[in-house]
This record gives C-alpha cells, sequence and structure tokens, in this order.
C-alpha cells in the first residue's frame, strides 16, 4: 500500500508557532477577569436574586447576601462592615465561608435611604485583601397601611356571659397600631358590661389583638340591650369604612328566638309567603306568654301584636308564625320540609313587607329584635323582599333580594331556604388549572344548614362531559356535623390547604377522594341516599362556554345565589389571596 506524507518546509512552521504564541498572549489579555488573589464582592442578592447598589422598594425586613471571591475572616468583616442610618445586624454564613447574609435585629425604617459600606482592607481568611472601598445602597419601600376590622365570636350576650372582640389586620406591618374602643348604645360601659380595655395595641409583625366584655348581673328585668362599638384615634391602619360593631346584651338567654325570616314571591313577582321562623331553646310548657311585633316601616314599635297560642313547645322544635293566607302556598312551596315545623301558628296579623323589622316579646318585655324598628329596610343588609334571612350559630345570612321570584318550588328557586337545604352544595373548584387534568385544586365544598346526625346517607357524584348522572362516585362516612358546619372533599388536600392558608382551618372536616376528577365545565351532584337533592351545573351538559363554568376558577353560594369565579381567573396564582378571584370563603 502506498504512504504519502508532505513535510511543511522549515519557514513556515516557524511563523505558524510565531503566530499561535501572538495568538494565545492576545486572548489572555482579553479575559474581562483577569486572574487576581485581590478579595472582591461579586454579587449582591436579595430574596434570591441579584440586584445592583440604588436598589428601591426595598422590604424594611431585608436580608441581604454578599458573596465574596474569598473565604472571610468573619471577625474581621464584621468588625468593618457598617450600616448608615445606624442598624444592629448579624451575619451569617455558608459551608464556604464566602457567602455572608446580613440579618438586621430589627425592621428597618419605612421610605428610607441605606448604604451598606465595606472599606478596604484584608478580610480574607488568609490575609486577601480588597483594594477598593465596596459601597451598596438601596431605599425601603414607603409605608402602606394595612385595613382593621373589628368582628366579635357572637353577635350578643347575656349577663354573666362574655364576649371576644377581636381587632384585625389584612397583613402584618413592622410598626405597632394602636386603637381606642368607643362604646355606646343603650346599655351602660361599667353597669350593664365591662371591658377588660379601653382600646388595643397589635405589635409589629402581629395582625390581631383583641378585648373581652363581660355582661354583669344588675339584677334588673331590662331585656335585650345594644352595645355598639366603633374605632377612634386609630394609628398606622386604615379603616376601609367606618366600622360600627352592633351588638346585644340580654338578662338571661332566652327560651324562645328568632331563626328566619322571609317574605317570599311565590310563582310571580306578588309577595305571598310571609312566615317567620322561631325556635324554642327550652322547654316551654306555655308558648302564650311569647308574643310578635312588627314595627312597619321602621316607625318605631308598635308594641306587642301578635299572641302565640297557649301550647307547649320542647327545646329544638322548630316554630313557623304565617300569615293564614299564604299557608297553603308555603306548604306546598316548601314540600316535605314543611313537616319539619313542629309547631305551624296562622294569623291574619302577619302584615309586614320584607324591609319590615319585627320584636320577639316575653310578656311585656323584648327578648330580641330582627333589624332596627326604627329603620325601613329597605336597601338595608337585612332586607328580606322577596327572599329570606336566617340565622347561623347566633350570626344571619341573608338571601339575595327577589331571589325567590318566579320559583314555584325548592326545586326551581335561586335560593333555597336553609332550613329546607340540611346539606348543601355550597362551592365548586377547579383551581390552579394547568390543562394536564391532574392538579391538585379539585374540590367540592358543602354547608350543613341543619345539624345532622349520620353524614353517611349523603354522597356526591361528578357528571363528566354532561354525560348524565354517574350516581354516587364519594361516599361520606358515618359521622355528625353542627349546623353551620362546612365540610371540602377534595382531591389533593394538602393543595388546597396550601393554596387557601389559614382559610383553609375554617373547615370542619376535610375528606380526600379521587372521585374529585372534574375539569370546570363538569356538573357535580348531592345524594341523600339514591335521590339528587342538589345540583351544581346540568348533569346532562357540557359546560363549556355555560354561564356555570368553572375552569381554572370555582363557583360560591352568596347570598343563596351562585356566583362565579371568570374563567381561569385562578391560573398562575399560587395563593387564593393572591390570585384575580379569590375564593369566597377566604374572603
Amino acid at each position: 500500500m502506498q504512504r504519502i506524507f508532505k513535510i511543511a518546509p522549515q519557514p513556515i512552521i516557524l511563523l505558524l508557532a510565531v503566530l499561535a504564541v501572538f495568538s494565545c498572549k492576545k486572548d489572555n489579555d482579553d479575559e474581562g477577569f483577569p486572574i487576581t488573589n485581590d478579595l472582591r464582592v461579586l454579587k449582591v442578592n436579595i430574596g434570591g436574586d441579584a440586584v445592583t447598589s440604588g436598589l428601591s422598594d426595598v422590604s424594611v425586613a431585608v436580608q441581604i447576601e454578599l458573596v465574596f471571591s474569598h473565604a472571610l475572616n468573619t471577625t474581621a468583616f464584621e468588625n468593618a462592615l457598617n450600616i448608615s442610618p445606624s442598624a444592629e445586624f448579624s451575619a451569617s454564613y455558608d459551608d464556604s465561608g464566602s457567602f455572608a447574609t446580613i440579618s438586621f435585629d430589627l425592621p428597618l425604617q419605612y421610605e428610607t435611604g441605606y448604604t451598606l459600606s465595606l472599606p478596604k482592607g484584608a478580610y480574607g481568611t488568609n490575609g486577601e485583601a480588597s483594594l477598593e472601598d465596596f459601597s451598596f445602597t438601596f431605599t425601603t419601600r414607603s409605608f402602606t397601611a394595612p385595613n382593621i376590622t373589628l368582628t366579635s365570636d357572637v353577635p350578643g350576650f347575656f349577663e354573666g356571659e362574655t364576649i371576644t372582640i377581636t381587632a384585625e389586620l389584612s397583613f402584618p406591618i413592622f410598626n405597632d397600631v394602636t386603637l381606642d374602643l368607643v362604646f355606646s348604645g343603650t346599655a351602660d360601659n361599667g353597669v350593664d358590661y365591662s371591658a377588660s380595655a379601653p382600646g388595643m395595641a397589635i405589635p409589629a409583625g402581629s395582625t390581631v389583638a383583641t378585648v373581652e366584655l363581660a355582661g354583669l348581673d344588675d339584677g334588673e328585668d331590662e331585656g335585650s340591650e345594644t352595645i355598639n362599638i366603633s374605632i377612634a384615634n386609630l394609628l398606622n391602619a386604615v379603616e376601609s369604612q367606618p366600622q360600627m360593631l352592633n351588638l346585644t346584651l340580654g338578662d338571661q338567654p332566652p327560651p324562645l328566638e328568632f331563626k328566619g325570616a322571609m317574605s317570599l314571591k311565590i310563582g310571580g313577582t306578588t309577595t305571598n309567603g310571609r312566615a317567620i321562623h322561631i325556635r324554642a331553646l327550652q322547654d316551654i310548657p306555655d308558648l302564650s306568654l311569647y308574643g310578635i311585633g312588627i314595627a312597619n316601616n321602621g316607625g318605631g314599635t308598635d308594641g306587642r301584636e301578635i299572641d302565640f297560642p297557649a301550647t307547649s313547645a320542647a327545646a329544638g322544635d322548630d316554630i313557623l308564625l304565617v300569615r293564614d293566607q299564604d299557608l297553603a302556598g308555603l306548604a306546598a312551596y316548601f314540600g316535605d320540609y314543611f313537616n319539619d315545623f313542629e309547631v305551624v301558628v296562622e294569623t291574619p296579623d302577619l302584615n309586614f313587607n320584607g324591609d319590615d323589622p319585627f320584636e320577639l316579646y316575653k310578656n311585656a318585655t323584648v327578648i330580641e329584635t330582627y333589624g332596627d324598628v326604627e329603620l325601613s329596610g329597605e336597601g338595608l343588609e337585612w332586607e328580606y323582599t322577596g327572599s329570606w334571612a336566617y340565622k347561623f350559630n347566633g350570626f344571619w345570612e341573608y338571601g339575595q333580594v327577589d331571589c325567590s321570584a318566579n320559583s314555584t318550588s325548592l326545586q326551581d328557586a335561586a335560593c333555597v331556604y336553609p332550613f329546607c337545604a340540611p346539606l348543601q352544595l355550597y362551592g365548586v373548584m377547579a383551581i390552579l388549572w394547568d390543562g394536564s387534568g391532574t392538579n391538585g385544586g379539585k374540590a367540592v365544598h358543602i354547608r350543613a344548614n341543619r345539624s345532622i346526625a349520620d353524614l353517611g346517607i349523603y354522597g356526591l357524584g361528578t357528571a363528566n362531559n354532561g354525560g348524565g348522572t354517574d350516581g354516587i362516585e364519594f361516599n361520606f362516612p358515618s359521622m355528625s356535623v353542627d349546623e353551620g358546619g362546612h365540610l371540602l372533599v377534595a382531591r389533593e388536600p394538602a393543595t388546597i390547604a396550601a393554596y387557601f392558608g389559614s382559610c383553609y382551618n375554617g373547615y370542619a372536616q376535610v375528606f380526600q377522594s379521587d372521585a374529585m376528577n372534574q375539569n370546570g365545565d363538569d356538573a357535580i351532584e348531592l345524594f341523600q341516599g339514591a335521590d339528587v337533592i342538589d345540583t351544581y351545573g346540568d348533569a346532562n351538559v357540557d359546560g363549556t362556554g355555560q354561564p356555570w363554568e368553572y375552569t381554572g376558577a370555582w363557583a360560591y353560594r352568596i347570598s343563596g345565589v351562585w356566583a362565579y369565579g371568570g374563567i381561569d381567573c385562578a391560573s398562575g396564582s399560587t395563593t387564593t389571596q393572591a390570585s384575580a378571584c379569590p375564593y369566597g370563603f377566604c374572603q
């Protein structure tokens, strides 16, 4: 086999060698960071991101990470590092000793310029020195005052009992929030009740403070009195609107209480479903001791106008006081649930409209009031025109005005009277939607509108893609649930817990079920035994493009009526509070 070799002339080889040496030298001279043993700050990080000097809108609880070219002599470094204006700080280091994290002992001042400086000097563990002064400047963000909300754990209490008043901020700040409480109403502070403090202080970094009110036994039979609480001298927070907390103080827990009110428009737009719902809290041998007064149009009390009959009631009995000419229509409208009222009282004198307050009497003493007898309820929260009001655990809930208009039964009502829906669908969600069908934001929210001894008679089913009912796919366990208890059935409870944050704790019970496989266009059915008692959407219709579609969002009952998040309004959010559409239960 022939092999051919070619040898270049010697001068050409020499020239190539010279060019190679020259080229290598040029490359070394062009290096952006020539090799050096000087100590340098390579990078400044805040929140994991590299930043440059002059940064603004920095948190007052900032941590600053300095990345050095060499491991540090920590004592020399900390003795030389300076922050101006002065702020106490501490430093921590990674295993290499070259990453120094600066943490401030107290929050910095809002809207203030700071300079972090390190003069040139020897701060490396092996004596490496910086040849230039280092300086990093930043400005903290301006102060934004949080909203403050005043609430009570119950809306009323009695002599000998206590009640907790809570002030809560919408987000924590690094200043103390202080306020004074202003007490007014027919009950006298120091005589009828006492407050544990005249005001509140919410420490920096916290969001809540409380005050206790104690009802005092004054030995007098005064009936129901009012306590009104407002805020004064508020510092470092704001009220989104002036607040007034309205509470009631009674002599003793009453044997009877208001449970509901209704002024329904059955089968049209004419009011023909007037009734007052009352519950017995104790055994009552003689109901005739009690009566009702109606303050029409908010014109003030007219005294006791309607007397109950001389009959008995047992603790827990539900009593319906109904206008006689509306009785048949209400009985047909409620169906089988009408029989759940142990006592039904007909009267021709129940002549209120849905904006009229009324009073509950024992003998001649008012023991409870619905609404304000000095005000017409039209346009107010407690108006129940064409609708209803219902009390859960002492707090009133109101149906949307005229939500009963044109409905002929509970089955076609836009807002079912809660007593007639012991267990009810309350929310449906397909949040955190990523299009994969495997997200963990699929859940169904249920509320117990009445105490239920055995939840095991109920179940859920998903009607996928409008293909009709698939029957029960999830059975609730045999357990009891109290009136007002919220339940959640979730595909991935941990995902929902992280997404909802603290409001997740509002659920009395959470159940895991892979049956929660709905997309945002699938109907949900609630079963009692084999019967469907509540449906979200239409089991025979694919919800895509329908008003009830909840893809990447949710549906939630507000004032008894379904409200909807916008399609994909929760996409990409990591918490519901930070989403474009926070879930109603978490607001």
